[in-house]
C-alpha cells in the first residue's frame, strides 16, 4: 500500500500520519525514515491494520508544495 503523509516525531517513536484521513500508523523499522521527520513522502509499505502499523519498504521524498 503506498500512503502519502508527512512523517512526525511522537515522543519517542516516530509514525506516520495520513494527511487524508488523519490515521497514525507506527513504524515498525523507522531507520527507513531517518532524515524525513516533518516532511511529506510516499511510501511503500506492508499495512498491519490490526497492530496499527506499518512495514516501510520504500521511501520517496515528495516535491515541496507551493
Amino acid at each position: 500500500m503506498t500512503l502519502k503523509a508527512p512523517s512526525k516525531p511522537k515522543a519517542t517513536k516516530l509514525c506516520f500520519v495520513n494527511d487524508k484521513d488523519g490515521k497514525s500508523w507506527d513504524v515498525m523499522n523507522p531507520e527507513e525514515l531517518k532524515g524525513h521527520d516533518g516532511h511529506h513522502v510516499q511510501l511503500s509499505a506492508h499495512v498491519y491494520a490490526d497492530k496499527n502499523s506499518i512495514h516501510i519498504m520504500s521511501v520517496k521524498m515528495l516535491k515541496a508544495d507551493r
